[in-house]
């Protein structure tokens, strides 16, 4: 079988499907990869041959960032996902699409396998089922991000915020992503949408995997038949190696993981900042630090002594030894660290990271801050709590035992095959 790999241009979308292509090998079959030429090296690092999208597709973050400076006057949150949703998402279809079907003619693939924000298989999905293989999802946050659709009230929400914060939604997310979608798929031929834009990527391809666990999602009664849960991943190929300091640490010390990912990290003062003025000098604690690629000057505080910097880490090595995690609400990184047994205080509001952040609160593994900037006030007491109240632990850890009902991303293989009859 030869399946063809798809990503949008961040690790945290492309490192679940390497994880998926290193199983797809390991058994026998044969995967490409294609991707935004700034992560060939990893794709090849994981030892996966990587496939260049169309000359001049602009599909990476950086040329985004740098053509639409204007993102970062809206307000984090709907206003700014939405433009996010338009001008990179939507922006990006016909170049992707063009992508794949370039692939097609070297790499006959009998299934593509997107990531679930991958909006360039849309075209093959609501044309003529004949022209195209076999279509995957995989699932990069929470399901069906931004739809909306199955939300619960918070417990001091009143029917008439609900409906305000719906309304809302639909104005600055929905809508505008719905038009331009369409508006995409019409300047190619192709028809328009039949369901909701941020539904239509569990509902439209023939299966979508989600790499995590059903009791961290929120409940809903009309549940998609086509999500299948598959647990925590392997690691990738190709991580980095642990730096010199962490043979040196005293694990008698608690260790806090303080990070913002690959993509909301260009304000270190968000998150890490605050979390080392915080923690500083506390002489139980150990705080390790990841900036995601950012020189260690980007941080606009001192480092505290007890504190450790390092660009990125291993996750899957250090993870068992973490104590707990603080995030502006990255997934990939909150999966890995619940299906660890591990706490969480999360602060973000940008991305998907608001509702990834209230899925958090909500399942009871940790604290939701309901900010894009933490204050070292808010951390050192959410941290307090964490330390102070076993709940969030041991519901943590109960949530790790449904990861560990599954079998590290082993139950992907087994979908694909029944479905595909392979």
């Amino acid at each position: 079988m030869k399946i063809l790999i798809a990503s949008i241009p961040a690790v945290g979308h492309l490192n679940p499907l390497l994880s998926i292509a290193s199983l797809l090998v390991e058994s026998g079959h044969k995967v490409a990869v294609q991707v935004n030429e700034d992560l060939r090296h990893t794709v090849e690092a994981a030892g996966h041959r990587f496939l260049s999208e169309i000359p001049n597709a602009q599909t990476s973050a950086g040329y985004y960032f740098e053509t639409y400076p204007e993102r970062m006057q809206k307000s984090p949150g709907m206003e700014m996902t939405g433009y996010d949703l338009v001008h990179f998402f939507a922006r990006n279809i016909a170049a992707q699409s063009a992508s794949l079907k370039m692939a097609l003619y070297d790499f006959q693939a009998d299934l593509i396998l997107a990531d679930s924000l991958y909006w360039g298989t849309l075209p093959m999905l609501v044309g003529p089922r004949d022209k195209r293989p076999a279509i995957a999802h995989l699932g990069v946050s929470v399901v069906n991000i931004g739809s909306g659709k199955n939300i619960p009230m918070r417990p001091d929400e009143t029917p008439e915020q609900r409906e305000a914060e719906l309304q809302l939604r639909e104005r600055f997310m929905l809508q505008p992503a719905q038009e331009a979608v369409n508006a995409a798929l019409a300047n190619l031929g192709y028809p328009a949408l039949p369901c909701p834009i941020l539904e239509a990527m569990t509902a439209l391809p023939d299966l979508y995997l989600h790499p995590g666990i059903e009791s961290f999602e929120y409940p809903d009664p009309d549940s998609n038949s086509k999500v299948q849960y598959i647990g925590a991943l392997p690691t990738p190929a190709g991580q980095s190696a642990l730096p010199d300091w962490w043979q040196h640490l005293d694990h008698t010390k608690r260790l806090v993981l303080v990070t913002q990912g690959t993509v909301a990290n260009r304000d270190l003062g968000q998150v890490i900042a605050p979390a080392l003025i915080a923690l500083g000098g506390k002489g139980d604690v150990t705080i390790i630090v990841t900036t995601g690629g950012q020189p260690v000057e980007s941080i606009p505080v001192a480092i505290p002594s007890n504190a450790r910097i390092a660009s990125f880490l291993p996750y899957a090595q250090i993870m068992p030894e973490i104590d707990l995690l603080i995030t502006n609400g990255g997934y990939g990184t909150v999966n890995m660290a619940i299906s660890h047994g591990i706490p969480v205080i999360s602060a973000g509001l940008t991305e998907d990271k608001q509702e990834v952040s209230a899925h958090v609160q909500w399942s009871g593994a940790g604290i939701d801050l309901r900010t894009n900037h933490a204050t070292p006030e808010a951390i050192k007491h959410a941290v307090d709590e964490i330390f102070t109240q076993p709940g969030y632990r041991e519901r943590a850890q109960q949530l790790s035992l449904d990861f560990g009902r599954r079998h590290l991303g082993c139950d992907a293989l087994v979908y694909l095959r029944s479905w595909a009859d392979w």
